[in-house]
């Protein structure tokens, strides 16, 4: 016998969360440092935003912030639970008064406390729909599958790893209400008058403890909808099996019916005292429309098991999915109806759920499962959230269906029901595929167990008269090898990402300091009441970063407001349309990288309802003994807003400057770094006499903060009388700047080439005056 065997379950499942924990916290030595975390993807910035503000105003939470889609500001519809749990934990261990480092300490550990705990409801579940070795196997699957990590390590401040907690456990506790009403029949204590013992019983204190992690999961992720409505669509499913079986519905009547009633009673007091004016139906925010939908969730229960109960006097089952599909589509023209706000709520969120909505797109992680932005089909996403398990889950699934037999088991008919709705939710938008990874641990676990169960066959012994089945284990060599094959490409996968997490590029974090530090600083930030001074536009993506990092307000950000509008910004032709967006939205800088012009561009064409193959031609070269097609970049594409301010340092533009570009350069010809800041200024404007129609060209050389030489030009054409206004943005004497010119600048008429200097104050350039320079 091993030492593996040798271990008893609880010892075995002991060091499986241990390793789990361990491996969630091994990226703290390179994302925390100097009393400072860096955390992980784009969202935890603001999860941070909200919490460093809740542990300053406990227990306030951030309801609009002017620091969002400025001048405007965004009425935040995050539920607030998460960055209060976070505030609360802040405050406990930092004595009431925490530092910035014990915030985003402790804030960078919650994801890994969560993700560690998830494994228990995980065994509870599996263990209660198969067996425990199915248990025991699921929590070692998800301990190293790549996509649960990915959202519980250290430094992944986001709500996402608690939708997979309170998701589960909801789920847990009503797969325990479910086998202990299945055979447990509480309508016979109804029947006798006996309320007080089907209150007692324990398959409705398991109701009543989902419904209130319902409850919870409200007050946490704005997507809770999808959890309450998954019991709602399997009821019909097990009803319409109970029929065709001859049993008694009572169980999953009681089971569904108190946990929406406890839900229901649990989250009242919250939506009155959180409810928001002109968002009183909103599915976006908590409000009303939980409390109807919950309400509703319970009446469709009830209905249901009423047609069962009359349908199943008859005996002809068949006629049961036909009921329901009628009393549907009669419900949902009434709700039309009646209550078409309410109705409005429910489809858009089916359709974002979907990803129907237009901006999912160009978001990465709301493309569909097997296809990438361009409309190619692709397994990445499924090998790099899962590994081997996704493919084992397939052959696994089936094994279930055939093998377990959900019509004589109703806790097998919920997986069932659950994960075919969690896949169609992750086939439709990938980002779901961190719920899915409790149903694909679950079926990886069955088939592991199955392998187990093969490789090692348990055999018929005689002890004291009496015969058992018991397992040898005496070459458990083949199993180990076996289930290392399976483990292994998610645990290097995992390795992988917890070794180089998904964190702001050290470009970026460097950039977003010299932000910080070196432009004015705006007001309320921890006060978000007012207005601030001046907005940032950049990318969406980035939005977060500098919102937290730089502490600046942001024209768009990863909520995605005006994310059309900057868009149209970043691909403008034209420079009075371009200024006009920054006039409108108050934008003093902006911020670029070089994926907003290489793999992001993609995006912001869509988005700016551009043609993205109208940026390129097409090139054909001769190689070998055939030819290849290739996409090369246009004038269209050139002569954009992005690429004049990233590529060109703001060249044919007068208003656009740069004052700080990172370290790393990414290309070399031209010589181009990875970020940029620019700001956005009047321009001084030089006017004169030229040649009529003359192209009138200024031109200066630069040296940029990292010592880098370029050069910068405008251009005007002069008009019928010959006269010329040409607007610059660089001062060339009196600038402070860390990007400054080296000589004065050089005015020449492509006609009368006869060349003349000027130079340029800085106060000349931010107050928009007007010099003379005549070049004839």
């Amino acid at each position: 016998m091993s030492m593996i065997d040798s271990l008893s379950v609880r010892t075995k499942i002991f060091l499986t969360i241990l390793f789990a924990l361990l491996i969630r916290l091994f990226p703290i030595s390179s994302l925390f440092s100097d009393g400072r975390v860096t955390f992980v993807s784009y969202d935890s910035y603001y999860h941070m935003r909200g919490i460093l503000y809740t542990t300053q105003h406990f227990p306030e939470h951030i309801l609009s912030d002017p620091y969002i889609n400025y001048p405007f500001g965004f009425d935040i519809s995050w539920p607030p639970l998460y960055d209060l749990t976070v505030s609360l934990l802040v405050l406990i261990v930092g004595f009431g008064t925490p530092s910035t480092s014990t915030i985003e300490l402790v804030a960078a550990l919650f994801p890994v406390i969560l993700g560690t705990l998830s494994l228990i409801p995980l065994y509870f579940a599996a263990s209660s729909i198969f067996s425990r070795k199915v248990g025991f196997y699921s929590i070692v699957v998800i301990a190293v599958m790549p996509i649960h990590l990915a959202v519980s390590m250290f430094g992944a401040t986001d709500h996402h790893i608690a939708e997979i907690l309170l998701s589960t456990t909801a789920f847990t506790l009503f797969i325990f209400s479910l086998k202990e009403g299945f055979s447990y029949d509480l309508c016979r204590e109804l029947t006798k008058n006996d309320l007080l013992a089907c209150v007692r019983s324990r398959s409705v204190l398991y109701a009543i403890a989902a419904g209130m992690i319902l409850a919870v999961s409200v007050l946490t992720w704005t997507g809770s909808p999808i959890f309450i409505g998954l019991f709602a669509l399997y009821v019909p499913v097990q009803l319409a099996l109970d029929i065709r079986q001859k049993r008694p519905s009572g169980y999953l009547l009681v089971s569904s019916c108190v946990m929406y009633l406890v839900a229901l009673a649990f989250i009242l007091p919250f939506v009155a005292s959180m409810v928001r004016e002109g968002y009183e139906l909103s599915a976006a925010f908590v409000s009303w429309f939980h409390v109807l939908y919950i309400l509703s969730m319970l009446l469709f229960v009830f209905i249901c098991w009423v047609l069962s109960y009359l349908i199943g006097k008859k005996g002809k089952w068949l006629h049961y999915p036909f009921a329901i599909l009628f009393f549907i589509a009669v419900a949902v023209t009434g709700i039309w109806s009646l209550m078409p706000t309410f109705f409005s709520n429910i489809v858009s969120g089916i359709g974002y759920l979907l990803g129907f909505a237009e901006n999912l797109s160009t978001i990465n992680e709301a493309l569909p499962l097997f296809w990438d932005q361009y409309g190619n089909f692709t397994l990445g996403s499924v090998w790099g959230g899962f590994g081997l398990f996704f493919f084992v889950t397939l052959v696994s699934f089936l094994f279930i269906l055939r093998k377990c037999d959900p019509s004589k088991n109703p806790e097998v008919a919920f997986f069932v029901v659950w994960s075919i709705i969690v896949f169609a939710l992750a086939f439709s938008q990938r980002r779901f595929m961190y719920l899915l990874s409790v149903n694909v641990a679950v079926m990886s676990g069955y088939f592991m167990g199955q392998l187990h169960s093969w490789i090692i066959p348990k055999v018929v012994k005689e002890h004291g008269g009496k015969r058992k089945k018991v397992q040898e284990t005496h070459n458990n060599v083949p199993l180990i090898l076996a289930l290392g094959v399976l483990l292994l490409p998610g645990f290097l996968i995992s390795v992988a990402a917890v070794s180089n997490p998904s964190i702001m590029p050290s470009d970026w974090e460097e950039t977003l300091d010299w932000v910080k530090v070196n432009t004015p600083v705006t007001s309320y930030y921890n006060d978000p009441m007012k207005t601030p001074e001046y907005g940032i536009l950049s990318w969406w993506d980035f939005g977060n970063w500098i919102i937290y990092r730089s502490q600046r307000p942001v024209v768009t950000n990863n909520f995605q407001p005006s994310v059309r509008e900057t868009a149209v910004f970043f691909l403008s032709q034209n420079d009075s349309a371009a200024s006009s967006i920054l006039d409108a939205r108050k934008v003093k800088y902006l911020l670029t990288d070089i994926s907003m012009v290489k793999g992001k561009f993609f995006g912001i064409a869509k988005l700016a309802g551009e043609d993205y193959d109208s940026f390129f031609d097409e090139e054909t070269a001769p190689k070998g003994s055939s030819t290849v097609t290739t996409k090369v970049e246009n004038d269209k594409f050139k002569n954009s807003m992005l690429v004049k301010l990233h590529v060109y340092d703001g060249s044919g533009s007068g208003n656009y400057r740069l004052l700080y570009e990172s370290n790393t350069t990414v290309t070399n010809d031209p010589e181009v770094k990875y970020v940029k800041v620019f700001e956005y200024v009047p321009g001084v404007i030089i006017t004169g006499k030229a040649e009529p129609g003359e192209t009138v060209y200024g031109a200066t050389t630069l040296v940029s903060n990292r010592e880098r030489k370029f050069d910068y030009y405008n251009s005007a054409v002069a008009d019928q009388d010959g006269t010329y206004s040409l607007v610059l943005a660089y001062s060339t004497q009196g600038s402070n700047s860390s990007t400054y010119a080296i000589l004065p600048y050089t005015l020449i008429g492509d006609k009368s080439r006869s060349p003349k200097e000027i130079s340029v104050t800085e106060n000349a350039v931010q107050a928009g005056e007007v010099l003379q320079l005549d070049l004839v």
